[in-house]
């Protein structure tokens, strides 16, 4: 379940492409969550997926198999990512606010809350601000 989701890279349009032939040892531009779960990540401690529904993944027995699996299979500590579309203003708020507050000493936890906070206070409306999520941020 993990190669249905993945990170599109350079190349990836031509791989996608039906019309061209993909040899072995070509890099076809698309990470998918099962390459990712086998790369060294345990010194990683944090992951951002800013883009639109990067938390979605397939749901099984044992949870939802995406990103977030094949990122936390690799080691890596805390992750944040989206639940649903986001607006791009919104984001771009978020995450400078999110990056002033980690970098002015706060917990990765407390900087997410503020600068959720930060974008809440402009506008009322969850779906600017409620789509991230934080995963394990001890």
């Amino acid at each position: 379940m993990l190669s249905h989701s993945g990170l599109l890279m350079a190349g990836a349009n031509y791989a996608l492409n039906p019309d061209n032939e993909i040899t072995d040892g070509f890099d076809d531009g698309i990470l998918t969550a099962k390459e990712i779960s086998r790369l060294d990540f345990s010194g990683l401690d944090l992951v951002i997926l800013s883009a639109c529904e990067t938390a979605l993944g397939d749901l099984g027995d044992d949870g939802v198999f995406g990103l977030q699996r094949g990122f936390k299979k690799a080691g890596a500590q805390t992750i944040i990512m989206s639940l649903w579309e986001v607006d791009d203003y919104a984001t771009q708020l978020l995450m400078v606010e999110f990056f002033k507050k980690l970098g002015s000493g706060l917990s990765k936890r407390d900087a997410f809350n503020a600068a959720q906070e930060y974008v809440k206070s402009k506008t009322s409306d969850p779906k600017y601000w409620a789509a991230f999520i934080i995963v394990d941020a001890l």
